[in-house]
């Protein structure tokens, strides 16, 4: 029993740990796709180990390299969505043209 909780308690703290971004999903392409990503059409499909991605919009945020027209997110990353209004929704503060999760 001890061992059963002592497993399911390391489940749920690491999936917690590598759930602060999404999986990656297909990108709009412009120009060449990112590394683990592959052209198909308009889109940038990610490979098997592909990071989190996006269309770069000025510079990339912290924790994002640039490749190109992407920002690539690094392990150290958190979720970073363009500013479209004057605030960023709860939970993420504003940086730069970005907002950058707190979490």
């Amino acid at each position: 029993m001890y061992r059963a909780v002592v497993i399911t308690i390391f489940l749920l703290t690491s999936s917690l740990a590598f759930s602060a971004l999404p999986a990656p999903s297909e990108i709009p392409k412009a120009g060449d796709c990112p590394a683990e990503y592959s052209a198909k059409g308009n889109q940038c499909v990610p490979g098997a180990n592909a990071p989190f991605a996006f269309v770069k919009f000025q510079d990339c945020p912290e924790g994002y390299l640039d490749q190109g027209r992407y920002c690539v997110a690094t392990s150290g990353a958190k979720l970073a969505i363009r500013r479209a209004a004057m605030s960023c929704p709860s939970g993420f503060e504003s940086v730069g043209n970005y907002c950058i999760s707190e979490k």
